[in-house]
């Protein structure tokens, strides 16, 4: 019996060698106006973070502005404690705790003393008979930043008194004349009886106080400062004296007022100098005023 052998079953069919060609790769253009918000988008985003930025800092300088010119219309006006009295207890132990200070700068090396004697002070001299150990009230000492008309009495009779003195710059030259016996206190005299808060206006060698016919706003020139004003029967109180041999009294114009603040029947005054910038119908007043309450007045009148 033939038997007929086939191929192998596991021969391998024949592979045709070439490859097949791949299909070419579609690109797709990009769309111009995708790649231009693309391109836009980080500038946006700059112009509103810029935006958001400059208003917020416009904002804040409108708020600090205004609130600089609030404080400089303030700053502008005056104060007025109506409802304090002069012989408020509170406003006696706040000044005499608070503004009440020696005569003296202990950082400083004392100024040269005066060696002569001013023609008013000599004449106080010898109205009062060499007296020693007197008290004296000066506003406006050392107004000139030298020159007191009290300091010859202090240094030579051993006088003891207050220094009242506006300008803080003639304040600080106050207290380096050494004024061991004497207080100071850096404010002015209230034309009030009551204590008052006002701007002091200084340009070179002038200063003023603040009027209604003044304002900060409108001097921008001017060097200004606050100061505050008390009664001179306050400040009396503060020192625990009432009886003045001696008065010097240069307040720029309102030394009636100040005068007719003093309750004569509790304050007795030997002596009173007054330097006047004011028209003689004031100065007779003033010479009407102070006959009437018999105390004796020199000076410029």
């Amino acid at each position: 019996m033939m038997t007929i052998s086939g191929q192998c079953q596991n021969t391998p069919l024949p592979q045709n060698t070439t490859e097949m060609p791949q299909s070419p790769t579609k690109v797709i253009n990009p769309d111009p106006m995708s790649s231009m918000v693309r391109k836009l988008l980080p500038l946006a985003a700059f112009f509103m973070a810029f935006t958001t930025v400059m208003t917020i800092l416009i904002i804040y300088m409108d708020n600090t502005a205004m609130r600089h010119y609030q404080f400089r219309v303030n700053m502008s006006q005056d104060y007025e404690l109506l409802s304090v009295s002069q012989d408020n207890p509170q406003l006696v132990t706040y000044i005499r705790e608070v503004h009440l200070a020696p005569a003296i700068e202990l950082h400083h090396k004392p100024l040269t003393p005066q060696d002569t004697v001013s023609k008013d002070t000599a004449y106080v001299i010898k109205l009062l008979k060499n007296k020693k150990e007197g008290i004296f009230v000066e506003a406006g000492a050392y107004s000139d930043g030298k020159t007191s008309k009290t300091e010859w009495l202090e240094e030579k009779l051993n006088w003891r008194g207050l220094l009242i003195q506006p300008d803080p710059r003639h304040y600080f030259s106050l207290r380096r004349h050494n004024r061991q016996k004497s207080q100071a206190v850096h404010a002015c005299l209230s034309p009030m009886p009551y204590p008052k808060e006002v701007t002091l206006h200084q340009e070179s060698d002038e200063v003023k106080i603040n009027s209604i016919h003044s304002n900060s706003l409108d001097e921008p020139d001017w060097f200004n400062t606050r100061v505050k004003c008390f009664p001179l029967f306050s400040l009396l109180l503060a020192m625990n004296v009432t009886n003045i041999d001696y008065l010097s009294l240069e307040t720029g114009g309102t030394e009636l007022q100040v005068l007719e603040t003093i309750p004569f029947e509790h304050v007795k005054i030997e002596i009173i100098g007054i330097h006047l910038i004011v028209s003689g119908a004031e100065k007779d007043t003033i010479k009407k005023f102070l006959a009437m309450k018999k105390i004796y007045i020199y000076g410029e009148l």
